[in-house]
């Protein structure tokens, strides 16, 4: 029998988990997610097959693994999990195949719309040559698996419009009945058993399904930078199985540390803060106001909501944590994180309001820290959109058609990188301050911003006026931003984002 390289994923997970625009069902979706690869072994074992996790205080051995496998003693060996994706060796193909098949089934059944996907290949001994041809498979296997999971109904049986799926249950909530799908009860059982460990749940779902007061929401994607060039620089080409599994062991504790434990350590820190300065004001303290959820939590992929007011301050506390990491806790390898922020009210589908913060982080953030660099940038920058109105498309076509995408100065810099820069967030929040202290009213901004969509002529005109009116106001923003096109540029990001961001705020 010949040993097997596998490797599992969940395809579709964004859509799967966005699927709903209540807060419970995608609560339960992540966390459904979360728990594929404890239901994968749990699966396994329930067929009789002997497994092994990973154990903190193990050193991985080859050797004593193939031991196992030749006495019978074990057949599911887990090697590392992070970024999405759970690596195995197995004693046999067929192994492998009987637990899949189990593992397939389990999830048809209790979790439909979750849809695995496993690959393999035959070990050899050489790691990088074994995990190079995994990936091939899993690029093949990618490319023949259909994009998302359809039910086909009888054209007599009703239907979600939004999932095209059956109604098959009628279930009781909020006092009323309601038809719910085989995959929205699967999510709601879940997320009903974590809201009822944490209420915040509950109320991130009334601010998320109604309108009101606190309605405004922000989604924030996450995402690490250069993630696969730290693992090619850490094995450095090495073939032996020993070192690269156990150094990617450590890699992924890492990681998991330093963009989830750590990050949302920070937000958490950052929201107290935030509580205790309005509480100096004497505002009004309302719980929902500064409430976060995490929705994605792997490895360096991180997805979180919250009130669209504090996005800016728990996005940068994140990205600062995930920056410092390393100089914090001595570790081996630097992280550094890109992210997008997407404001939309409660009524907007949550995944449209996903889809722009993706593309922001990705599309947009990102391109500060990847392309032709002779080194790895560490810097954390991150890009925001305002839904004002439900114009489709990609993000770059909805700002082509709203007439502002030569108007941003976007995407800014929140952690990392050198200072003065003017990209930089202290750079926009001391030219906020300077506004304020020679008293720029909001209607000159408004004004500014408005004639700055019509031409960079037409903004320079308007800021000549302004200037007139404060006279020693063009040398104090000069001396942070000479360069006047780029600083109409920031003054057209600060004034879109005033509002919820700068206006009754003190840095």
């Amino acid at each position: 029998m010949s040993i097997i390289l596998a490797q599992y994923t969940i395809r579709s997970k964004q859509e799967y988990i966005f699927r709903s625009n209540r807060m419970a069902e995608i609560i339960g979706a992540s966390e459904n997610i979360s728990r594929s690869w404890d239901i994968l072994f749990d699966v396994a074992q329930s067929i009789g097959k002997k497994t092994q996790r990973i154990n903190p205080d193990d050193v991985f051995s080859i050797e004593n693994t193939k031991q196992f496998f030749s006495e019978g003693t074990l057949q599911m060996a887990e090697l590392f999990c992070g970024g999405g994706n759970e690596t195995i060796l197995y004693d046999s193909v067929e192994s492998f195949q009987e637990v899949n098949k189990a593992f397939s089934y389990h999830l048809l059944k209790k979790y439909p719309g979750m849809i695995p996907m496993a690959v393999c290949t035959i070990y050899t001994g050489d790691y990088q040559k074994d995990y190079s041809h995994l990936m091939e498979e899993a690029d093949k296997e990618k490319q023949r698996m259909t994009s998302g999971q359809r039910f086909f109904i009888l054209p007599f049986s009703m239907m979600d419009r939004n999932t095209f799926q059956p109604y098959s249950r009628v279930i009781t909530m909020d006092g009323k009945q309601s038809r719910v799908t085989e995959e929205s009860y699967a999510k709601r059982k879940t997320g009903q058993e974590i809201s009822k460990q944490d209420p915040k749940v509950k109320i991130l779902d009334k601010m998320v399904t109604q309108k009101g007061d606190e309605s405004l929401l922000a989604v924030v994607h996450a995402d690490g930078n250069n993630m696969g060039a730290k693992i090619q620089d850490m094995l450095k080409g090495t073939k032996d199985y020993d070192f690269c599994v156990n150094h990617m062991r450590q890699f992924t504790t890492d990681t998991d540390n330093a963009f989830v434990t750590d990050g949302l350590q920070a937000i958490e820190i950052r929201k107290e803060e935030l509580i205790e300065e309005k509480k100096k004001e004497g505002s009004l303290i309302k719980e929902e106001m500064f409430l976060y959820r995490r929705i994605i939590s792997d490895g360096d992929d991180m997805t979180f909501v919250c009130n669209a007011r504090y996005a800016l301050d728990y996005t940068k506390a994140y990205l600062q944590a995930v920056q410092s990491y390393k100089e914090r806790n001595s570790a081996l390898w630097s992280y550094s994180s890109c992210a997008g922020i997407c404001i939309f009210h409660s009524h907007y589908p949550f995944s449209m309001a996903y889809a722009m913060a993706e593309q922001a982080c990705d599309d947009s953030a990102k391109k500060k820290v990847h392309g032709n660099h002779d080194k790895i940038i560490e810097e954390g920058w991150a890009d925001f959109h305002y839904i004002h109105q439900g114009i489709g498309g990609s993000l770059e076509h909805v700002r082509q058609e709203q007439g502002t995408l030569s108007c941003q100065a976007r995407p800014w810099k929140l952690a990392g990188g050198k200072q003065n820069d003017p990209h930089d967030i202290e750079t926009m929040l001391n030219i906020v301050t300077i506004l304020k202290e020679n008293h720029v009213s909001r209607s000159d901004l408004k004004t500014l911003a408005a004639d700055m969509e019509e031409s960079i002529s037409d903004a320079e005109t308007e800021l000549i006026r302004i200037y007139g009116h404060h006279k020693v106001l063009q040398a104090k923003l000069e001396s942070l931003v000479s360069e006047q096109v780029l600083l109409l540029k920031i003054l057209y990001d600060l004034t879109e984002m005033y509002d919820l961001w700068f206006s009754r705020r003190t840095f």
